[in-house]
């Protein structure tokens, strides 16, 4: 089951790539949970398709340009892990945005239950077990 997972969660980011987040909700349980990574200040928890998708689309107004690169794609067990590199520019003075990110995605039924955010692949290896 690993591998098929591995295989759902890179076809998840192409299709991203090619079409945005309406183009995966076919992808997301309808009760998914993304987590904000720990050290966020005020680090939360969101349940269902509408909230996860008010909080991508945060990421977006805060100036992501809404493309994942540099992927990489890990068999953490129940779990897949992906490194990313996310990059964008700031709405308020144009200040970049270039962050090298992790998160680690929990499959049930063929589709993404959860979604948790590490803000280094550090972190994200870690909490995936292999670090």
């Amino acid at each position: 089951m690993s591998a098929e997972n591995v295989e759902l969660i890179r076809h998840y980011f192409e299709t991203w790539n090619e079409g945005g987040g309406d183009a995966t909700a076919s992808f997301r349980h309808p009760e998914i949970e993304i987590l904000d990574p720990p050290n966020f200040p005020d680090a939360d928890r969101y349940v269902g398709e509408d909230v996860v998708r008010e909080r991508v689309e945060g990421y977006l107004e805060a100036g992501w340009d809404g493309i994942f690169r540099e992927l990489e794609f890990f068999d953490a067990g129940d779990e897949v892990l992906v490194a990313m590199r996310v990059i964008g520019k700031s709405p308020i003075g144009g200040v970049p945005l270039d962050v090298r990110a992790t998160q680690l995605f929990l499959v049930e039924d063929g589709r993404i239950r959860r979604i948790r955010q590490f803000l280094s692949r550090e972190e994200g290896m870690k909490a995936a077990g292999f670090a």
